[in-house]
């Protein structure tokens, strides 16, 4: 799995600390994270990057999932609230306890926030907890429906593609979404797949 991390840069040394301390709580969590504030280290390769830019696609479509730290105000917050809305992907949404609310709530209100946005206050000793559940929420996929953005060709036989028209039918299901609920099915009881 593959965490986006967005800070702002304005800041001060004690959330400065904080950054660290989410950046640090995700890598340990055995999960890849890319940190806004050091972009350069992914872990695509060279030709992959390369290839991304060629088919214009960015290094955010690659992303699982994002955590963007709120707690002082920055215009890219607003862009990545935007994209992961659009797209989405699950987004945490943290700001430090204490944090003036027209800055902590500038760029959502509960009343408009979707529900694979989640919006949470913090304190230093606390942090690491709120991001572990919310890593661990998305690796499970609770309450977050992806959006299917991976083309995939499959070549079958005639008797399958059969089966498969009349089976959508019966469930009132285009052939695509069968298949995706098969593979959901799948991947949630094999005790060794772990979102790879």
């Amino acid at each position: 799995m593959r965490v986006y991390f967005f800070s702002p840069t304005i800041s001060t040394i004690e959330l400065d600390q904080n950054y660290k301390k989410i950046v640090e709580t995700i890598k340990q969590s055995g999960v890849f994270v890319v940190a806004s504030s050091d972009e350069n280290n992914t872990d695509f390769k060279k030709e992959e990057l390369e290839q991304m830019t060629e088919a214009g696609e960015i290094l955010l479509d690659k992303m699982d999932c994002f955590i963007v730290e709120a707690s002082k105000p920055d215009q890219e917050i607003g862009y990545l609230l935007a994209y992961a809305i659009s797209q989405k992907k699950p987004l945490l949404y943290l700001y430090q306890k204490g944090t003036p609310e027209k800055v902590a709530h500038g760029y959502l209100t509960k009343k408009n926030t979707p529900d694979f946005v989640i919006m949470k206050s913090y304190t230093k000793t606390d942090l690491e907890q709120k991001v572990l559940d919310f890593i661990n929420d998305v690796s499970q996929g609770k309450g977050i429906k992806e959006k299917p953005n991976i083309k995939f060709t499959l070549r079958i036989t005639s008797r399958m593609e059969r089966y498969m028209q009349y089976k959508s039918k019966r469930l009132k299901k285009t052939k695509a979404d069968f298949i995706r609920e098969i593979l959901e099915k799948m991947m949630g009881e094999d005790g060794d797949f772990k979102d790879k």
